[in-house]
């Protein structure tokens, strides 16, 4: 019988697991979708869109931690979250979708604009995001 994780994992915590899997799980389903001829990019649900904003926002600290330049990640609706403090920044717009595509590696299919002065923006394509 599975009981979960030991009450010493993380993934005990609730919402934990959902958190840390969610990103993954999308990626994946991304990957399937886009690797078809012919796709298109599809609007998710709302609540799909605000979990997505919020794995972001929690993990964009780490995914981006080794970034020698600040990052802020923005939405076309306005949201904006600052992920790595620093100067020079670069801020990377895209729907949360779109961002979490970009954060596992996914940049070359990921639908996202990359703007802020140019030394910025080169050092934050160059970096090695895939998880």
């Amino acid at each position: 019988m599975r009981t979960g994780p030991p009450w010493y994992s993380p993934f005990a915590i609730p919402g934990v697991d959902s958190l840390a899997n969610l990103g993954e799980h999308f990626v994946h389903a991304e990957d399937v979708r886009r690797a078809q001829q012919g796709w298109a990019p599809r609007e998710l649900p709302a609540d799909l869109d605000a979990e997505l904003w919020r794995t972001m926002c929690s993990r964009g600290g780490m995914v981006f931690r080794r970034c020698p330049v600040g990052v802020v990640l923005a939405t076309p609706d306005g949201r904006r979250h600052v992920v790595k403090d620093g100067s020079p920044a670069a801020t990377l717009t895209g729907a949360p979708g779109e961002l979490v595509l970009y954060a596992f590696g996914r940049g070359a299919h990921a639908l996202v604009e990359l703007t802020g002065e140019d030394d910025a923006v080169a050092r934050v394509r160059d970096l090695n995001l895939g998880v």
